[in-house]
């Protein structure tokens, strides 16, 4: 027998494998939902930890929406009648717009009225819910809550351990 025909008989669709293929596609499309896919971020400062939330894996579409909004546009230097072009990537916004949309909670943590009143109290600019990330999370606690989201995102899913690599 070829390798082609090893090859056939062993993809063989049947009505049994084609409806455990549908049902892990629908499965696989409901990350966003998925409780084990969710990751609880604690904000811990000196030994006291000020408060926790939720994240969850981001979809190709939240992070180009997280992208677009912080991206600064210019007239496009080619012809003004044309689209804008970018100019800059905020990084600090992309990383705060990316906390909001992978926050499970977003309402109960960084839309919370209260908060929000609280801040603008003690004379920060709080307008909406990435400016109380930006406001209350420090570089670095925003950097590592970026990592953990990329992180069950899938983004490091295909990287190599240094076990594996020191093999190879």
């Amino acid at each position: 027998m070829g390798n082609a025909a090893k090859a056939e008989e062993m993809v063989k669709v049947t009505k049994e494998n084609e409806l455990d293929l549908v049902q892990g596609l629908l499965e696989a499309a409901d990350f966003r939902n998925d409780d084990d896919l969710q990751t609880e971020i604690q904000i811990k400062r000196n030994d006291k930890v000020f408060f926790k939330f939720k994240v969850r894996p981001l979809s190709e579409e939240e992070l180009v929406k997280a992208r677009r909004n912080a991206v600064v546009k210019m007239p496009n230097p080619s012809n003004p009648k044309l689209p804008p072009i970018e100019k800059d990537l905020r990084v600090e916004e992309f990383t705060a717009w990316k906390i909001y949309y992978a926050t499970v909670d977003k309402e109960e943590v960084w839309d919370n009225p209260s908060v929000m009143k609280g801040l603008e109290a003690k004379g920060f600019p709080v307008l909406r819910g990435i400016d109380v990330i930006n406001t209350v999370l420090r570089a670095g606690e925003k950097d590592a809550i970026d990592d953990q989201i990329d992180k069950i995102s899938g983004f490091y899913d295909s990287e190599i351990s240094e076990e594996e690599y020191a093999k190879n």
